[in-house]
């Protein structure tokens, strides 16, 4: 029975102090006390005191279930779960490292991708230049490729968002390219991105996006172009300042923008 209630407590003492350290890991990145990938140092600790924690956790469970008995179950329900979170999230961003291309610079457009202009100035010291790696060779799948490959590789569907003026028999094709462009600007919004910049006559908008735990910020270029007659393109792109892999970070915010546009 004691030993019961020692795998209880055992497992939600994991929990608190793998939560403890996995904080100081994310807002020491996050509020620039340490570089990133000091923070993913600081975070290994947190994470193995967690896997210790989920495996008392676990045999607390399996020491409960056999002797028909919660004793412990709050401590060793609270540890569980908490311990299981705690190792599941970043196992799946490990799975997610490993499983998708090194890369953190995603465009509908990997011929001509747009540029940064405004967030160049908001770029300074940040590790990874603003040009993009398109050309640059990566390792995926065991194959050396350039980055542009490997993004059509791992998201394929991501590609440039073409609009039709069915209507451009009454809608001159500026008034429907305005429109697009300012459904571009809303959806921005709506998303919840930084603005930096707009420009109508060039059909260029420039905002970032900051992640939640470390505070890894995407700056992301969206380029509206007329396209033939009666057809506007919207072109999106979106790289990380810092870190080498992603994740899938980049492709998600492109995703993002992509169906949260009106039709």
């Amino acid at each position: 029975m004691r030993y019961q209630t020692v795998l209880a407590k055992g497992a939600v003492v994991g929990f608190v102090a793998g939560v403890a350290v996995a904080l100081v890991a994310c807002l020491g990145t996050r509020f620039g006390t340490f570089e990133y990938g000091r923070g993913i140092e600081v975070l290994i600790p947190g994470v193995a005191i967690g896997a210790g924690g989920l495996v008392a956790g676990l045999l607390w469970l399996g020491r409960a279930l056999e002797a028909n008995d919660s004793k412990g179950w709050r401590c060793g329900g609270v540890g569980l779960l908490g311990c299981a979170l705690l190792v599941g999230i970043p196992a799946d961003h490990v799975w997610l490292a490993y499983s998708l291309p090194p890369i953190h610079d995603i465009s509908t457009d990997i011929g001509d991708a747009p540029r940064f202009e405004m967030l160049l100035a908001w770029r300074d010291g940040a590790s990874n230049p603003p040009s993009y790696d398109g050309p640059q060779i990566v390792t995926y799948g065991g194959e050396r490729m350039t980055t542009a490959l490997a993004q059509k590789y791992a998201y394929s569907d991501i590609k440039p968002m073409e609009k039709l003026n069915v209507f451009h028999a009454r809608v001159p094709l500026k008034e429907y390219y305005a429109n697009q462009f300012w459904r571009c600007l809303n959806t921005v919004n709506g998303l919840g991105w930084q603005v930096a910049s707009f420009d109508l006559k060039s059909g260029h908008i420039e905002a970032t996006d900051t992640s939640l735990w470390f505070g890894i910020v995407s700056d992301i270029v969206i380029r509206v172009r007329t396209a033939g007659p009666i057809g506007v393109r919207i072109d999106v792109r979106a790289k990380s300042r810092s870190g080498t892999a992603d994740m899938g970070r980049d492709a998600t915010l492109v995703r993002d923008f992509l169906h949260a546009m009106p039709p």
